[in-house]
């Protein structure tokens, strides 16, 4: 807890003192805990911040990293007390006080205070007996705490073992009706770590028993080093859990549905999770390791913006894959056409790009998501609405137009692609135009298979010059009358 007392109210705060830690915590006889702050000036001339600490509790010692820290405009700074529990005698808990003079000028414009409550999680009264409790029944020259030790470490390991054995036991029994593979999957993945970590907790307490052969730092360094294996194994049983069960049913799962979209996702998703958890692992291995992580997050969103501001491009297109996938205005198999007038199949739809075959070309095109999303595509496949084509013919003039109408109609009835059953969409012959050198009649033309547009278009197309030609009406061509004047 930080309680905050400037010299005078009306006054502003020159520096932050910042909690970045837990401030009560507990130490084993004769260990040591760390706690840390972190600094930071919001002022704009330079701060000198002096940190003194006040002790009770027989038997504790404690100290600082600096006792003095400079801090320039807007500068950071880290303080790191240790805190050593008694080995023997002394009393259970310890508070400490720690005050944080702020002098700007050489004059003090602030004081913060901060607390630690440290208690001892167990002594070493016990430490000359097996697990505590029964003395040592090993012949000499083992019958002295080396002995202890041993067999300490033996009996966990064989606690160790035995645990995971009744588990087993337990949840296949508990299991056995079940269809699904994922007990027997989680069973696996934690009875290795489960082992490796009730033995390393045995085995650091059984260190209890040479307590006045190993140093206190090399004790210190051991329980860190047991507080690393914690976390990497913690976080490899996360992964393992996160891979095997969660991915492995979620493709199964995709396999059976058909949207695409759990198809795309699942791999970015292994990605993303894969570095999620890896960044959150080193954020905790860096704690253990009682890293100042103030620098680290301040550096971390400054990397972000500008990755942000670079890459704005790609998530624009990210995003709009995702939409793609979500919305569905085409899908993959679908043809389409273009803004500028391409006809085009849609081939592959990415979280980035999607690549489309082009028609008039014959090439495969490919085409960042944010165009596909921001410009007019029209969709001619996979409708639900019935499709029609329009055919435009000019013939000559001084042609019957009922001859030419009957002609077309018959052209029409001829195609394999007209729509004749609907009587609300039955084909139409217009009498469209008298241009310069034909009469134009505009045939529009349903169509009993949407996704045939383009067969449908050739074919009738087809049929009019040929049941034009059959009835004898000249399809114009394009035409001038000259008049010539004769002068004398």
């Amino acid at each position: 807890m930080i309680i905050s007392l400037p010299v005078e109210s009306a006054q502003p705060e020159f520096a932050q003192i910042i909690d970045i830690d837990d401030y009560s915590k507990s130490a084993v006889a004769g260990g040591s805990n760390t706690y840390n702050w972190t600094a930071r000036s919001v002022s704009a001339e330079n701060l000198t911040v002096n940190v003194t600490t006040h002790l009770t509790g027989d038997g504790w010692s404690c100290s600082l990293s600096s006792q003095s820290l400079t801090l320039i405009p807007n500068g950071l700074g880290s303080v790191v007390l240790r805190v050593t529990a008694p080995l023997d005698n002394g009393d259970m808990s310890s508070n400490i006080t720690l005050t944080f003079n702020v002098y700007e000028g050489g004059y003090l414009v602030q004081a913060t205070s901060a607390f630690v409550v440290t208690t001892i999680s167990g002594t070493l009264a016990s430490a000359d007996k097996v697990i505590g409790i029964w003395n040592n029944p090993l012949p000499a020259p083992i019958d002295n705490e080396i002995g202890v030790f041993l067999l300490d470490v033996v009996i966990w390991l064989i606690v160790a073992v035995t645990i995971t054995y009744l588990m087993d036991l337990v949840v296949k029994r508990l299991t056995k009706k079940t269809t699904t593979m994922v007990d027997d999957i989680v069973l696996s993945i934690i009875r290795t770590p489960l082992i490796l970590l009730i033995f390393a907790y045995g085995a650091l307490q059984s260190l209890e028993a040479l307590h006045k052969h190993i140093p206190e730092d090399i004790r210190v360094s051991l329980i860190a080093a047991y507080q690393v294996i914690l976390v990497l194994v913690i976080f490899y049983v996360a992964y393992k859990m996160f891979k095997e069960i969660l991915l492995y049913y979620g493709k199964l799962i995709a396999k059976k549905t058909a949207s695409k979209i759990d198809d795309i996702l699942i791999p970015v998703v292994e990605k993303i999770g894969v570095v999620v958890i890896g960044l959150v692992a080193a954020g905790y291995l860096l704690s253990v390791l009682n890293v100042d992580l103030s620098m680290f997050v301040a550096g971390g969103v400054v990397v972000s913006m500008v990755l942000a501001f670079a890459a704005q491009e790609t998530l624009s297109n990210f995003f709009s894959g995702i939409f793609i996938l979500l919305d569905r205005p085409f899908t993959e198999g679908d043809t389409v056409i273009l803004a500028d007038g391409d006809w085009c199949e849609i081939r592959r739809i990415g979280l980035r790009t999607s690549r489309l075959y082009r028609f008039s070309d014959a090439t495969v095109i490919t085409l960042p998501n944010n165009r596909l999303v921001n410009e007019k595509i029209v969709r001619v496949t996979n409708v639900e609405d019935p499709a029609k084509v329009v055919v435009n013919v000019g013939v000559a003039y001084g042609t019957d137009p009922a001859k030419a109408r009957e002609a077309i109609m018959n052209a029409v009835k001829s195609s394999p692609y007209s729509l004749l059953t609907d009587k609300n969409r039955q084909p139409l012959i217009l009498f469209d135009e008298m241009a310069d050198s034909s009469i134009v009649f505009k045939t529009i033309c349903w169509l009993n298979d949407p996704d045939k547009r383009i067969e449908a278009q050739d074919r009738l197309t087809e049929e009019i010059y040929r049941k034009l030609n059959e009835a004898g009406v000249e399809i114009a061509l394009p035409q001038r009358v000259v008049h010539l004047k004769k002068s004398d």
